[in-house]
């Protein structure tokens, strides 16, 4: 069920940023972001084209009261919206205390980590001093900068389906869904990533413990790859696919036994994906 949250009082401090309530003073950052061609297209509304537009849909965000500013160094560089999500659609959190999140971003901070910082600001907020049991989230096919956001913060998939946007299309958007528990898991991973114990290559983590590393890698079909073990036990689970380990065969779900002493030469038979565990423990 929704739960209406006024951001009137809202007041957040990250390490870069701080996310507050919308000041009819934030009208010329307001309009030098979102008169950005594409960045309002992305999530559904035209960019603006006159500082007046700007203003009319300021004054909706401060008389709403569920729109959060995103501030840097004095300055607003974009926002995130506090919405009431489809109860109809999202039938299965009629017991869950929810609301849905969208977020936009001047295209001159893409690419630093800043809306992750504002996310994990308002998220943990939600969760842990209004109540709430899940988030909803979605982004329209193609706004891949989204998806990724969404992802990392370890929302799950749900559903798609057709949308009418505020530009008058309609568009195929993907909806995402975000529990206290995988939002927790992702603060959890973060902080081993920080403390060095896991690592990221490749956009995949490596998880660091004394005498053992487990890692995961992706192989498209045809690719061969040669893993240079750190450890001298290792094995390799097959997750999805189909592998081949010294002209053996071995599908998702086999544990390939690999023998200790060269390198290790893969080839992916089909898009598959491996899980690693090379130890020194006996």
């Amino acid at each position: 069920m929704n739960v209406d949250i006024n951001t009137e009082k809202i007041t957040l401090r990250g390490e870069r940023i701080k996310l507050r309530a919308f000041r009819k003073t934030d009208l010329d950052d307001f309009y030098n972001y979102a008169k950005t061609p594409g960045l309002g297209e992305a999530a559904g509304w035209f960019h603006h084209k006159s500082k007046e537009e700007s203003e009319k849909i300021l004054d909706i965000f401060i008389k709403d009261k569920n729109i959060l500013a995103i501030e840097k160094d004095g300055r607003v560089i974009g926002s995130i919206g506090i919405h009431k999500y489809d109860e109809e659609f999202f039938e299965d959190l009629s017991n869950k205390k929810a609301a849905e999140l969208g977020f936009v971003l001047s295209n001159d901070f893409h690419k630093q980590g800043i809306m992750t910082e504002a996310l994990e600001l308002l998220i943990s907020y939600l969760f842990d001093q209004c109540g709430l049991d899940v988030l909803v989230g979605g982004f329209y096919r193609g706004n891949f900068i989204s998806k990724k956001i969404h992802e990392k913060l370890n929302y799950k998939y749900y559903s798609s389906h057709l949308t009418k946007t505020n530009m008058g299309t309609m568009e195929v958007t993907h909806e995402y869904i975000l529990s206290k528990e995988n939002f927790e898991k992702y603060l959890s991973s973060k902080a081993k990533e920080e403390s060095g114990k896991i690592t990221i290559e490749d956009g995949k983590a490596i998880e660091k413990y004394d005498k053992q590393i487990i890692y995961h890698k992706d192989l498209k079909s045809g690719e061969e790859i040669i893993i240079k073990p750190s450890y001298s036990n290792i094995l390799v689970f097959v997750r999805i696919g189909l592998i081949e380990y010294k002209s053996k065969i071995y599908p998702g779900g086999d544990l390939v036994r690999i023998e200790i002493g060269d390198d290790i030469k893969l080839k992916g038979l089909r898009d598959s994906e491996i899980i690693v565990v090379e130890s020194d423990l006996r």
